[in-house]
Order: C-alpha cells, then sequence, then structure tokens
C-alpha cells in the first residue's frame, strides 16, 4: 500500500479511501468516482471573493467519498469546465 495523502492511497493499482471504498486504477483521475458539490465560489470560505466580483463564471466544487462522505479535495473552477485532474499519480515500481 502506497498512501497518497491522510485519506487516499494505492493498493494493487486501485486508489481507495481510508474506509475502504475503491475509486478505480490509479492511471484514471479518481474525482470522476467521488460525489460532487457544487456552489459559489464562497463554499470555499468567507475570504474567497467576499464581494461577489467573480459572479456566476466560478464555481467551488467539493468532492466526496461516496462510501464515508469525507471531504477528499476542494478546487474553484470556471463554470462548465471539466473536472481538473490536478494529481496524476505514478505507480511505484
Amino acid at each position: 500500500m502506497t498512501a497518497i495523502n491522510e485519506t487516499l492511497s494505492i493498493e494493487s493499482g486501485t486508489i481507495h479511501c481510508r474506509c475502504g471504498h475503491a475509486f478505480g486504477p490509479a492511471d484514471e483521475n479518481y474525482k470522476l468516482q467521488t460525489v460532487v458539490r457544487e456552489g459559489p465560489v464562497q463554499n470555499a470560505g468567507p475570504w474567497v471573493d467576499p464581494h461577489n466580483m467573480g459572479k456566476d463564471l466560478f464555481v467551488a466544487r467539493e468532492y466526496f467519498c461516496p462510501g464515508c462522505a469525507t471531504l477528499l479535495d476542494v478546487e474553484i473552477a470556471l463554470r462548465g469546465e471539466p473536472i481538473l485532474w490536478d494529481v496524476r499519480l505514478a505507480q511505484p515500481e
């Protein structure tokens, strides 16, 4: 087992949550297998665009494990943009 962070790990080529939920192959974007909540950027915290200057151009995306509802990641993105694949994992040799 290779730990990615305190919540995710790779075991036998598959990404797992600490609850045991499997997200799929480590060479794919695990975020595509999560529960996603999309809302205003202010959901990411009160310091994010407090004057609403971005209007509806940007959204906050929160990614949760479908097995245990642990928050796995948060990203700010342009509304309508595809899910960001920001962490690409290499298999240990």
